[in-house]
């Protein structure tokens, strides 16, 4: 089956799909990045990621040149054209073709989406544990998801020659997020997320939601020492779902093996996704002062 991107208000068989390499979003690297996949087939917490695509945009003062409604049709349209059963969506918005070589026509802006199979990480993954290394990096603009991934990408050929499942960014002793994911400490049985010059991610708040009715969960900040002495440690990702870290950079975290509160944290939200998420995607965490 021919893959295929839904480009500007049109579906475009993926080979065919051009942008101008005048477009802004490569020569200033202006743009925002939303991603989520579905379970069962239905686009997870959609309205939530559609709400921080908005935010985004807003922040960026970018427009975003069709509906949310429309939006999910399409979503729905090409995960259909392209046959996946299970599916990562990217969207990608730019200023579009560059004025002057730095500015743009907010009322001509780029707007593309890309569909993937979803292919979900391996068991051994989740009961044997990842490790992390950390960098101290804090992302520009933090409370949106721009383009801008120079760290993270930089830090991918580190990241594998140590083994580990993901980048951990610290600035000023204190803890901050994943390259691409959000990150949560256990102590005394308490969660504990940091909420201050981060991306609040969809799956971090899914999984508040879900592991309220049984863990009390703190949103405050968290130094690397706090982390280094916690219990547990676990990150979340829309991709990567909740997985227990049992190591980072090179010292053991806890015993060194899977904790049995990342192990229900994990339950609980895969309950969640499966059972509910789909369907309860008009919940929406509000978004703290601070942002």
């Amino acid at each position: 089956m021919k893959p295929y991107c839904f480009l500007n208000g049109a579906f475009v068989p993926l080979s065919e799909a051009a942008i101008s390499v005048y477009d802004i979003g490569i020569l200033r690297g202006y743009g925002i990045y939303e991603a989520f996949c579905t379970y069962g087939g239905k686009p997870f917490m959609l309205n939530d990621h559609l709400a921080r695509f908005r935010r985004s945009a807003e922040g960026l003062s970018l427009n975003i040149p069709i509906g949310d409604n429309e939006i999910e049709d399409a979503v729905l349209e090409l995960i259909r054209r392209n046959g996946y059963q299970e599916a990562i969506l990217r969207f990608i918005l730019t200023g579009g073709q560059a004025l002057g070589g730095i500015e743009y026509d907010e009322t001509k802006p780029t707007f593309y989406m890309l569909a993937e199979e979803f292919v979900h990480l391996p068991e051994s993954v989740f009961t044997n544990g990842g490790s992390l290394i950390t960098a101290e990096h804090q992302r520009q603009l933090p409370q949106w998801k721009t383009i801008d991934y120079i760290e993270a990408v930089k830090l991918q050929k580190k990241r594998k020659e140590a083994g580990a499942i993901e980048i951990l960014y610290h600035a000023g002793g204190k803890v901050l997020e994943g390259a691409t994911s959000n990150v949560f400490i256990v102590k005394d049985g308490v969660l504990i997320t940091p909420s201050n010059n981060v991306l609040h991610g969809i799956t971090r708040n899914a999984t508040i939601i879900s592991a309220a009715p049984h863990f009390k969960t703190e949103e405050r900040d968290i130094t690397l020492s706090e982390l280094l002495a916690a219990d547990e440690v676990f990150i979340t990702s829309s991709f990567k779902e909740v997985v227990p870290i049992v190591k980072v950079d090179e010292k053991p975290i806890g015993s060194g093996a899977v904790g049995p509160v990342a192990k229900e944290v994990l339950r609980l939200f895969r309950e969640f996704a499966y059972t509910h998420g789909a369907q309860r995607s008009d919940i929406v965490v509000p978004t703290p002062a601070h942002q």
